[in-house]
């Protein structure tokens, strides 16, 4: 591993540390924050960094835990923690929305004063805070990193949303703006956080990647000479972006083990330029019939 794969690994890391620290103590003052200015939309936001918070740790974790090597005791590594740690954070979020979601219904129906002086600070102090750890994040390279900076993005468009209601609010009692504003936030996480769920959910279950282009895949591999056939295709994934394939190849009765070897190494390659990571190929002459369960 070169020093420049370290340093970058480290920086990254550094970078993600620092977004997490920024954006937990964010959520506390915004929590804080929403008790003073009776604002529901606050408590929401609160909510949502609260969930970033959470999935920001882990990645942070991850990090470290990726270069982990694969041991006795987790033959493929340790990549499914991300998994299992981003369908937790779901579930929290889930709940969370939707109880916001209920309290604001509650507030339309009997509208109740905020401070917007109060939501204009803490909007203001929210852009900054975000646009901050949304810029530390976009010098990573790792896809990881930059998942995380998307979704800070989405938080500083929140707090700009909060920031206009905020500034309307300072001319206007409309106030019931709170409520429908906490709505359309937590509409915006729910939306996100089903996706997010319905992956997870897909790749517990070992759905066929989507992002597996096995069509293409499958074109390449055909173009070595002695493959004749290719059957019995599975596959999953461990996370969104590390793969696992497995089929069957018919050669040629007197193809030789030699060229057998040199086959199932350029068919690796074709694999690794696709990012399937771990894969197992078994060989059969034509006339070998075998069960493919």
């Amino acid at each position: 591993m070169s020093e420049d794969h370290d340093h970058n690994h480290y920086q990254g890391s550094k970078n993600i540390l620092v977004a997490f620290v920024l954006n937990a103590t964010f959520s506390v003052i915004e929590l804080i924050g929403g008790y003073l200015t009776n604002s529901v939309a606050i408590y929401s936001d609160a909510l949502h960094d609260f969930g970033d918070s959470l999935a920001l740790l882990f990645s942070y974790f991850a990090e470290k835990l990726s270069q982990k090597e694969e041991d006795e005791n987790y033959t493929f590594g340790y990549r499914r923690f991300s998994i299992l740690s981003a369908f937790i954070n779901g579930v929290i979020l889930l709940a969370g929305s939707i109880f916001v979601i209920y309290e604001a219904i509650g507030r339309i129906m009997s509208p109740e004063a905020v401070k917007p002086e109060g939501m204009l600070g803490l909007a203001i102090l929210g852009i900054s805070v975000n646009a901050f750890a949304a810029y530390r994040l976009s010098k990573n390279e790792g896809l990881n990193a930059k998942m995380v900076m998307y979704h800070l993005l989405e938080d500083l468009l929140g707090w700009v949303a909060v920031l206009i209601v905020s500034i309307i609010l300072l001319f206007k009692p409309w106030f019931v703006l709170d409520s429908i504003l906490s709505i359309l936030i937590s509409l915006v996480i729910l939306r996100g956080v089903y996706k997010n769920l319905k992956k997870v959910g897909m790749i517990f279950l070992q759905k066929f990647p989507d992002e597996l282009e096995l069509n293409q895949i499958l074109e390449q591999v055909k173009k070595f000479n002695l493959v004749d056939d290719i059957h019995a295709v599975k596959g999953w994934s461990l996370d969104n972006e590390t793969f696992y394939l497995r089929f069957h190849i018919k050669v040629p009765e007197e193809t030789i083990m030699k060229s057998i070897d040199k086959l199932k190494i350029d068919i690796k390659e074709v694999l690794k330029s696709h990012n399937v990571t771990y894969s197992t190929i078994e060989f059969e002459s034509q006339s070998c019939e075998i069960n493919n369960a």
